[in-house]
């Protein structure tokens, strides 16, 4: 079974629009904001591709004890194994709005795509997963979830930053 793995990754370093680095409590604010507006970026990403492809809203992890602030999870229920063509039009979707995929892989039971962005990484599982996969934390059952699984983590360099809504020429 395919299935991405949440890295933890620190954000800060920030420095505000005049050049100058911010110091203090300032510094974390900044850092906080850009993390925040990162983050808020790819979650539009998510909520748009799975729109595109039919699919009801995905409810996106918000604990922050389990994901840090440059980090995203959402996952979309879906009952049965999702319609592959309703897939392949989220997975457009996300390429359309910029995101590169890097590499593709497919079992019995689900495909997966791990997508990149400004620094940004997005793995993205489609069918059949262990329920303990997508608990973003402990769980107490090993059930089957099938759906949409979406797990991504600013990798870059630095802090954090969004990445654009719109596609790159």
């Amino acid at each position: 079974m395919i299935v991405a793995a949440v890295v933890l990754t620190a954000c800060g370093g920030e420095r505000h629009d005049s050049g100058t680095e911010a110091k203090g409590k300032g510094r974390a604010a900044v850092a906080a904001d850009r993390a925040t507006a990162a983050r808020d970026a790819v979650w539009a990403d998510i909520r748009t591709a799975v729109a595109s492809g039919d699919f009801e809203a995905p409810r996106f992890i918000a604990a922050d004890s389990l994901l840090g602030p440059c980090e995203v999870g959402a996952v979309v229920r879906a009952g049965t194994k999702p319609d592959p063509e309703a897939v392949a039009e989220v997975v457009a979707e996300l390429k359309d709005r910029g995101w590169r995929q890097k590499r593709q892989g497919s079992t019995d039971v689900n495909d997966a795509w791990g997508l990149e962005r400004k620094g940004w990484t997005l793995n993205f599982v489609a069918g059949t997963v262990s329920e303990k996969a997508v608990s973003f934390g402990p769980a107490t059952e090993d059930r089957l979830f099938k759906g949409l699984v979406f797990r991504g983590m600013f990798r870059g360099n630095g802090t954090c930053h969004a990445p654009s809504a719109t596609a790159s020429p």
